[in-house]
């Protein structure tokens, strides 16, 4: 999860703000030295990391946090916590995202959506079925 208020980079981005190129920044395993900033994302395929934590750490300044459990309509959730925040199977979230049922923010490459998106959803689910399209319809 993205945190309301908070700015996400990928490794690209974090190495650009530590000075390096990409292909350094994994070959040197930066990520993984002590006192590096755990991504956003912890276990994704691509890590996500908090841009003022990582400008910290390059400062050497002690790293900034946020509330932790703080549920903000404006948190930003990638596919699996979506999928887990509507109770339904990751596979349907796809769906719903491929149908433009849920709007993306498109984070890095990531798909991400709000949580104030989600819970109008559940709130409010529609009708079951594919929503009509303007070219689905058929003249009468």
């Amino acid at each position: 999860m993205i945190p309301a208020g908070r700015d996400a980079i990928d490794s690209a981005g974090a190495a650009a703000i530590l000075g390096m190129r990409p292909q350094t920044f994994r070959n040197k395993h930066i990520a993984r030295r002590e006192g590096f900033p755990q991504p956003l994302n912890p276990g994704a395929r691509k890590p996500l990391y908090d841009r003022a934590q990582i400008e910290a750490y390059r400062d050497g300044r002690q790293l900034p946090t946020w509330p932790i459990g703080r549920r903000h309509p404006d948190d930003l959730l990638d596919g699996p916590e979506a999928a887990d925040e509507l109770d339904i199977r990751y596979a349907t979230l796809r769906h719903y995202l491929h149908e433009e049922r849920l709007p993306v923010v498109d984070v890095c490459g990531v798909p991400h959506v709000r949580r104030g998106d989600l819970e109008a959803r559940r709130d409010n689910p529609g009708k079951p079925g594919r929503p009509a399209r303007a070219d689905d319809r058929m003249d009468p």
